[in-house]
């Protein structure tokens, strides 16, 4: 039962421990809670039993998603590894050892990172410094320069976020965030776009792009739990979509007439 203070008022109480005092509301279900049970998710306090479901803390239910899970690299570089195992052994058995040896280092650091492997991730940057010293020492300058493509393309590789996922490294929350917002944040707004574009040269992709910018610019909303954005991108595709009805609409009567003239006179 609630208690009332001396001046009478009554005091409301934790719903969780009945005989604490309440010293905040959830943001969510607008229920009373304790310094106890109180989350701060992205931002925002709620009680225990909201902070727990996965559309309010969206980002750890996406980290969750994709941690462990195979991304495009892993697959890519797996398939890279297959294929440079028998030309590696091939030229091993012919006597070309330290080009057959390197070949089979890449196969087996292909493999390691399609099988989730951690030291797998180190061998994308070794195996390009390690291409670039034998170059050096070899005095096959040439060598520097696929050193220098493999080195850059095995950056890339090593520091993409969704790549650290699926190898269950960490990465900050805000990296996170980009990378949500990137893949799961109002995804019809950047289809709407992309078809936007494709209508100006292609009519039939003109109505996809209306109806999937209007679609997706109702749906935003800032205040909801996962947010949903990329206004911008929704109005770009809905103009876009009606510019290019609008252009194909005046435009393609005079190209037909423009095209029966250019026949009649052949």
């Amino acid at each position: 039962m609630p208690t009332a203070d001396a001046s009478g008022a009554t005091l409301p109480r934790c719903a969780v421990h009945t005989d604490v005092p309440a010293e905040g509301i959830c943001t969510r279900c607008g229920g009373f809670f304790c310094p106890g049970c109180a989350s701060w998710v992205l931002g925002a306090v709620y009680c225990a039993a909201c902070a727990a479901l996965p559309e309010v803390n969206y980002l750890e239910t996406f980290r969750l998603k994709l941690w462990g899970r195979r991304d495009t690299w892993a697959w890519f570089l797996g398939l890279g590894g297959l294929v440079m195992l028998a030309p590696g052994f091939t030229l091993l058995m012919n006597g070309d050892t330290l080009p057959g040896a390197f070949l089979l280092a890449c196969s087996a650091v292909g493999l390691g990172c399609f099988f989730g492997q951690r030291w797998a991730r180190a061998g994308l940057l070794a195996l390009p410094v390690g291409l670039g010293v034998l170059g050096l020492v070899s005095q096959e300058p040439l060598l520097i320069i696929p050193a220098l493509f493999l080195l850059g393309m095995g950056a890339s590789v090593h520091q993409d976020p969704r790549h650290k996922l699926f190898h269950r490294v960490p990465i900050r929350d805000g990296v996170l965030l980009r990378l949500w917002n990137r893949h799961e944040n109002n995804p019809l707004a950047l289809v709407g776009l992309q078809l936007g574009l494709y209508g100006m040269f292609f009519p039939l992709f003109a109505p996809l792009a209306l109806g999937l910018g209007l679609t997706a610019l109702r749906r935003v909303n800032p205040e909801a739990r996962p947010p949903i954005g990329r206004r911008g991108q929704a109005l770009a595709a809905t103009g876009l979509g009606a510019g290019s009805l609008v252009l194909w609409v005046w435009l393609w009567p005079r190209l037909t007439v423009l095209l029966g003239e250019l026949l009649a006179t052949v």
